[in-house]
C-alpha cells in the first residue's frame, strides 16, 4: 500500500470540497497574479493523456472536461470522469512532479480561464501557503482518485515471486505510480494480456504502460521513460545546490534549500527514501505518535521539495564528480553533466551481504533487503527468517510477522538489546511469532532457482540444522554508497565520508580555514545522513544533518562569492 492509498494518514477529508474545490473571489485574484487570461474554444484539447509539462487551468467560466482513456466503442460521456467549472482548476500530482498525464483535458464549451506555466504554478504554490494548502490536497486526493479508478495503471505480467517482476513493481510502487500485477499462469491473465497484444512466446516480466505497445524485461530506465518518472535536465543551469540521493538526509536539504531561495537538484538512483524508504512502520519519529512508514515518510517529503521548487530526477545515477572543477561537475549514467556550486553528498548506505558463494542466484529470489508490503505477503503462511540485530532488523520481523507463521531472527551477538531500541524489543518479546536466536548465523542457502530452505549454525552450542523456507531478509548493517566518488574525498577506512574536524587532509581549503561541521575535504562538498562517517544512522539524525547542511552550505557560497 502507498501512502496515497493510506488516506487515513494524511489528515485530509476525501469530500468534493477538498478534491474538486471552488476557490474565492479573492484567491482567483491571487492567480491573477501569476498567470494570464486565456480563452478556450469549445472542444479545444488542453492536454493528452500521456502530456508532460503541461498547463494548469482555473475557470472563470465554461467547462472544461476530464476523460479517462476509453475501450473500443465508448462514447466520450461515457470517458468523462470529472467537469470542472467556474472557480475550480485541472491538474494533479502529475502536473507537480513534472510526469506524463494520466488523463486528457478537453474544453466542453467556450470558456474563459487562467492559465498558469507549470513555473508559474511552482511559484505560486511557494509564495502563496494558504492557496497551496488547497491546490496540494486537491492534487494529493485526485491521484489517489485516479489510482483507485485504475487510470495510467501499469500492467506487469510475470511469475509474482520473480526477481525481475519485484525489481520492476518496488520501482513503480515506490515512486507511487498505480500497477496492475498478472501472473500469466492464471487462467484469466490470457485474455487480458491478449487484448494488449501479448503472445505466450515473450520474455518475462511484460510491462504494459500504453496502449499499442509492451516492454518485455525492461530496464528500470525503460520503465521510468514509457510511464513518464524520468525529469528532463538537459535544460538545467549551474545550480546553487546538487543533492546526490533522495533519502531522509537529501530530501531534508532538497527541503530547506530550495524554501530559502536556493535552486536546488535532488538526483536518486531508485526512488525517495533510501534505506529508511524500506521500512514498514517508524515509531519513534518525532510528531508521529501512531508511526509513519519510511515511504509516506519519504513521499511527502518529495512532495514538500517540488513545492519549493526542488528538481527531484529519478532514476538517474551520479557515476563519478570532478573535485577540482568550479563549479564542481557530476556525470551522470546517460552521459549528462549538472553544473552545481556546493554539493551535498546523501547516498546513505546499503546492507552488507552475505559471505556465501550462492547468494547472487537468490538475491531477488527469496533474498530480500527490504520489508514492504510487496514482500510481506510472499512470506504467507510459513517460516521466514530476518537476519539483524539493529531497528531495520526488528521493524521487519515486526511487520513479517503479519504474514508468516512465524519469524526467526538470527544474530550473532549475544542479543538484541545492545543495538535495539526498547520499544521494538518489547514487542519482539510479547510475541509468540517471532524468536530470536543470537550467536546465530546463515551458513548456506538451498533451492532451485528460489530459495527453498537455509542452514544456520550456532556458534555457542555448535548446533547446526536446516529449515525450509523462501523468505530470508537481511539486515545486517551499513556499507557507504561511495564508490562514484571515486576517491574525490577523504573517507575513513570503511568508506563513510569524513566531515569537518574528523578530516585529516585540508590542503584543498584556503589558509586559516578549517572544513565546518558537514563539510568534506572539498570545500563546498558535504556530506549527511548514513554516509558520513560517525553518523548515528536514525532517521531523525539525517533530517537534522540535511537541514542542518544549509546553513553551511549558505556560509559556502557567500566565501565563494567574495572571492570570485
Amino acid at each position: 500500500m502507498n501512502y496515497l492509498e493510506n488516506e487515513g494518514n494524511l489528515d485530509l477529508p476525501t469530500d468534493n470540497d477538498s478534491v474538486f474545490p471552488r476557490l474565492s473571489d479573492e484567491h482567483v485574484d491571487c492567480f491573477r497574479r501569476y498567470g494570464f487570461q486565456d480563452r478556450l474554444e469549445a472542444g479545444q484539447v488542453l492536454y493528452s493523456r500521456g502530456a508532460q509539462n503541461f498547463d494548469f487551468y482555473l475557470v472563470l467560466d465554461g467547462t472544461i472536461n476530464v476523460y479517462q482513456e476509453g475501450s473500443p466503442g465508448e462514447s466520450d460521456e461515457e470517458r468523462i470522469i470529472t467537469v470542472y467549472g467556474g472557480g475550480q482548476f485541472t491538474g494533479e500530482l502529475s502536473l507537480l512532479n513534472r510526469q506524463k498525464s494520466l488523463v486528457e483535458a478537453v474544453a466542453g464549451e467556450a470558456c474563459e480561464v487562467i492559465r498558469l506555466r507549470p513555473a508559474q504554478l511552482r511559484r505560486m504554490i511557494s509564495n502563496e501557503p494558504d492557496i497551496a494548502r488547497i491546490v496540494l490536497k486537491a492534487f494529493i486526493l485526485r491521484r489517489l482518485r485516479y489510482i483507485r479508478l485504475g487510470l495510467g495503471t501499469v500492467v506487469l505480467a510475470g511469475p509474482p515471486s520473480s526477481r525481475d517482476v519485484v525489481r520492476i513493481r518496488s520501482f513503480l510502487e515506490r515512486n507511487d505510480y498505480p500497477v496492475h500485477h498478472v501472473d500469466p499462469d492464471v487462467s484469466e491473465a490470457g485474455a487480458l494480456l491478449g487484448s494488449y497484444g501479448v503472445g505466450t512466446s515473450v520474455r518475462w516480466p511484460v510491462v504494459v504502460c500504453r496502449s499499442g505497445g509492451y516492454l518485455e524485461n525492461p530496464t528500470i530506465a525503460e520503465v521510468a521513460s514509457c510511464v513518464g518518472i524520468v525529469e528532463v535536465l538537459s535544460d538545467l543551469e549551474t545550480v546553487d545546490v546538487a543533492v546526490v540521493g533522495a533519502g531522509p538526509s537529501g530530501l531534508a536539504a532538497a527541503v530547506y534549500a530550495a524554501s530559502e531561495g536556493l535552486s536546488t537538484v535532488v538526483i536518486e538512483a531508485t526512488a525517495p527514501g533510501g534505506q529508511a524508504g524500506t521500512s514498514s512502520m517508524i515509531e519513534n519519529y518525532l510528531g508521529f505518535p501512531l508511526g509513519i512508514s519510511g515511504h509516506e515518510l519519504a513521499a511527502r517529503a518529495q512532495v514538500q521539495a517540488r513545492k519549493f521548487g526542488a528538481r527531484i530526477a529519478i532514476p538517474r545515477s551520479v557515476e563519478g564528480v570532478d573535485c577540482a572543477s568550479s563549479p564542481f561537475t557530476l556525470l551522470l549514467d546517460d552521459g549528462l553533466a549538472v553544473a552545481a556550486r556546493t554539493v551535498v553528498v546523501a547516498t546513505g548506505a546499503h546492507y552488507r551481504r552475505l559471505d556465501l558463494p550462492e547468494l547472487a542466484q537468490f538475491e531477488g529470489n527469496g533474498v530480500h533487503y527490504a520489508a514492504t508490503a510487496l514482500e510481506g505477503p510472499f512470506c504467507a503462511d510459513e517460516e521466514a527468517f530476518v537476519v539483524g540485530g539493529a531497528n531495520s532488523a526488528g521493524q521487519a520481523a515486526v511487520f513479517i510477522s503479519r504474514f508468516a507463521s512465524h519469524v526467526r531472527v538470527l544474530v550473532r551477538g549475544r542479543g538484541l538489546a545492545d543495538s535495539m531500541s526498547q520499544y521494538l524489543l518489547t514487542r519482539i518479546e510479547a510475541s509468540a511469532k517471532i524468536s530470536v536466536h543470537p550467536r546465530s548465523e546463515i551458513t548456506a542457502l538451498q533451492g532451485n532457482g528460489h530459495v527453498e530452505s537455509v542452514r544456520w549454525s550456532n556458534s555457542a552450542t555448535g548446533e547446526s540444522r536446516v529449515d525450509p523456507t523462501s523468505n530470508v531478509f537481511l539486515m545486517l548493517g551499513a556499507v557507504p554508497n561511495t564508490d562514484w566518488l571515486n576517491g574525490c574525498l577523504e573517507t575513513d577506512p570503511k568508506g563513510f565520508v569524513r566531515v569537518g574536524s574528523d578530516v585529516t587532509d585540508t590542503s584543498a581549503f584556503p589558509e586559516r580555514r578549517r572544513p565546518m561541521a558537514m563539510e568534506s575535504s572539498v570545500p563546498g562538498i558535504f556530506a549527511v545522513g548514513d554516509v558520513r562517517a560517525g553518523s548515528v544512522k536514525r532517521v531523525a539524525s539525517a533530517v537534522g544533518e540535511g537541514s542542518v547542511v544549509i546553513s553551511e552550505i549558505h556560509r559556502a557560497l557567500a566565501a565563494a562569492g567574495s572571492h570570485a
